[in-house]
């Protein structure tokens, strides 16, 4: 038995109806029945689902370096070393604060503030092809306080800024740097007792280029307004860099999607017409 064969692809764009008489000759499922079984149909989608199914839940870690002290602003006769204290820090995002401090009732002049920053630059490495580089990060923050006085309010911020190429621009001088991107906890008084803690999830992109190095500034910054009393800042305060979920801080999460793969992602639900 011979079956006609189509010459060419496009032709099959000729058939008005189901070729019939070549369907009715094909063999009875009896026939021949020690000759393998046909296995030139090609790879199932199986593997590709799969492949694009790990992808979609992989982010990259990067690591974030120690945040170093920049500014320490303090009142004019504060001597020496600033009362609002930060631990030695170390690179799990984090920046530790504690406070002990008194004014009297009798001192005359404007309330005491205190306002310090720190400071993190994570360089990322370079994608392998042009696209859009996708992160995503928690801030979190968390105030222990305790104290009675007239006036006693504690606040803390994050400014965040990311660049395409460290070779051209600062993500520390990006247009709206100098706005925070997050106020955890702003104005939080110093009462017994007081425990306040705030968290936020981040997500953006940036465009990028094949081989330039991109990378994301972070500056932690803490404030405290005090007047007539006193105030203590507890062990535990904090505020830290994590990543999106719950858990360990010091870890950003990034990913690169290839301009290629977003321009097909674009596509995927045009319908496919004949002309």
């Amino acid at each position: 038995m011979t079956i006609a064969t189509v010459a060419h692809e496009r032709d099959l764009a000729h058939f008005d109806e189901l070729p019939v008489e070549l369907i009715d000759e094909l063999p009875n499922a009896g026939d021949h029945p020690g000759a393998a079984t046909r296995n030139g149909l090609g790879h199932s989608f199986d593997r590709i689902e799969a492949g694009i199914q790990g992808w979609l839940r992989h982010w990259e870690p990067q690591r974030l370096p120690a945040f170093t002290a920049v500014r320490d602003v303090m009142p004019d006769d504060d001597r020496g070393r600033s009362s609002l204290r930060a631990a030695p820090t170390e690179p799990d995002g984090a920046v530790r604060l504690t406070a002990s401090l008194y004014d009297p009732p009798n001192r005359d002049g404007d309330p005491l503030a205190w306002s310090r920053n720190w400071a993190s630059l994570a360089v990322l490495p370079p994608p392998r092809e042009s696209g859009r580089l996708f992160y995503r990060f928690r801030v979190s923050s968390r105030l222990v306080l305790d104290g009675q006085a007239a006036l006693s309010l504690a606040s803390t911020s994050v400014n965040f800024g990311v660049v395409a190429d460290t070779a051209k621009a600062s993500p520390f001088q990006v247009p709206g740097f100098a706005t925070p991107i997050a106020r955890p906890l702003v104005g939080v008084q110093c009462r017994e007792d007081q425990d306040a803690t705030a968290s936020q999830t981040f997500e953006g992109s940036i465009a990028v280029r094949q081989g330039e190095t991109p990378a994301m500034a972070f500056v932690i910054g803490a404030d405290l307004l005090f007047e007539n009393g006193w105030v203590r800042v507890h062990e535990g305060s904090s505020t830290w860099i994590g990543p999106s979920e719950p858990g360990a801080s010091g870890t950003i999460e990034f990913r690169y999607a290839p301009a290629a793969m977003l321009r097909l992602l674009g596509r995927l639900d045009e319908p496919h017409r004949q002309d």
